[in-house]
């Protein structure tokens, strides 16, 4: 039977100590919660969704009480026993009375100053993990690529991008992960759009998948390409080209740095590689978290890589992407969270970096 993790209670002490000191610099008394990545964060990890597409099934409030939880009679028992940190309040309410969470937020939070997850971004509270965090997202990361390795053991080339993506999902929830995202692109597909929504097209001859791996409320993102008997060449010259742009942002992820600082290696990279312009067609990542990307390295982010940030850059060209999460390390280069060895690799720069897999 789920339980709530024995360390949960750690960590709401973590979030409330970092919600208060940012309350006290905005003259706020209470922080309403609603987005799924901040409800993930301040629970220590759980999922306060039924849909994937829906709204959560509960709103947190967090004041100098500490955290309440307003939801209905639906769901009360199951965040009780298995989501909500030990301390956490309930505010339960009937599941048919239209307006019922307002109604209690309105009571809970009367005559108080209130903020809100819709009103701010709040990814900077959430970063930088913690020591427990950290240890998840490992252990996170290193499931993600033993999955996508194992689902990629089964591919075959008259399979349809759909039928790649039901293995990739299958070997997935074996792991015991969610898949916010999975993107494909099969040999036709593959050189057009740099986010390829799969489709009912022949995978064919090559082709690349991307996953966004998810548990404890942790994403993982990671991107590897196949092909069937040989790679083609200028397959292979492409993704030279993009490990190329890749290292040169790696080399640039130092604690302090500021992101656009990772964005300005990476373009001056891509000039290096004959493709100036390639940053803009896609964006090149960011720091990684609760969310994907809690923010993407724009020419104008200034906001410091700190130590103890997952990475996830992701440079690409036609027919050619790289991507792993990495962690920025106090002391060390940042490490690689989504790495598998038997995924075949090339040596760039010092690091393990994932080839075409040859199927």
């Amino acid at each position: 039977m789920m339980s709530v993790p024995s360390d949960a209670v750690a960590l709401l002490r973590d979030r409330l100590e970092r919600i208060a000191a940012w309350r006290s610099t905005r003259g706020v008394d209470a922080v309403v919660l609603r987005r799924a990545e901040n409800l993930a964060w301040i629970t220590g990890g759980g999922d306060l969704r039924v849909s994937r597409e829906g709204d959560a099934v509960a709103d947190a409030v967090v004041t100098d009480a500490g955290l309440t939880l307003i939801t209905n009679r639906i769901e009360a028992a199951r965040l009780e026993r298995e989501i909500a940190p030990p301390g956490t309040r309930f505010e339960v309410v009937p599941w048919h009375e239209p307006g019922a969470r307002a109604k209690a937020l309105a009571r809970l939070t009367v005559d108080l100053r209130t903020a809100n997850d819709g009103e701010y971004d709040l990814a900077e509270l959430r970063l930088p993990l913690t020591s427990l965090e950290r240890e998840r997202f490992e252990y996170v990361g290193g499931l993600a690529a033993r999955a996508l390795t194992d689902a990629a053991s089964a591919l075959r080339p008259d399979m349809r991008e759909y039928d790649v993506a039901a293995e990739v999902h299958l070997s997935a929830r074996r792991a015991g992960l969610e898949l916010p995202v999975v993107l494909v692109a099969g040999a036709e597909r593959f050189a057009r759009y740099r986010h390829p929504v799969v489709s009912d097209a022949a995978f064919g001859a090559y082709g690349l998948i991307v996953v966004c791996a998810q548990r404890f409320g942790l994403i993982a993102s990671l991107t590897r390409t196949v092909a069937f008997g040989s790679v083609p060449d200028e397959l292979a010259e492409r993704l030279e080209r993009v490990l190329r742009v890749e290292a040169a942002m790696l080399d640039a992820t130092r604690p302090g740095v500021a992101t656009n600082e990772v964005l300005r290696a990476a373009r001056d990279a891509y000039a290096e590689v004959g493709e100036p312009d390639a940053w803009l067609d896609h964006h090149q990542g960011g720091p990684a978290g609760y969310t994907p990307r809690e923010w993407l390295a724009t020419p104008s982010e200034t906001r410091p890589l700190l130590a103890g940030t997952p990475v996830a850059w992701n440079p690409s060209l036609p027919l050619a992407k790289s991507e792993d999460t990495f962690m920025v390390e106090r002391d060390a280069p940042p490490r690689n969270l989504t790495w598998d060895d038997r995924w075949p690799s090339v040596t760039v720069a010092g690091r393990k970096r994932a080839s075409v897999r040859v199927l």
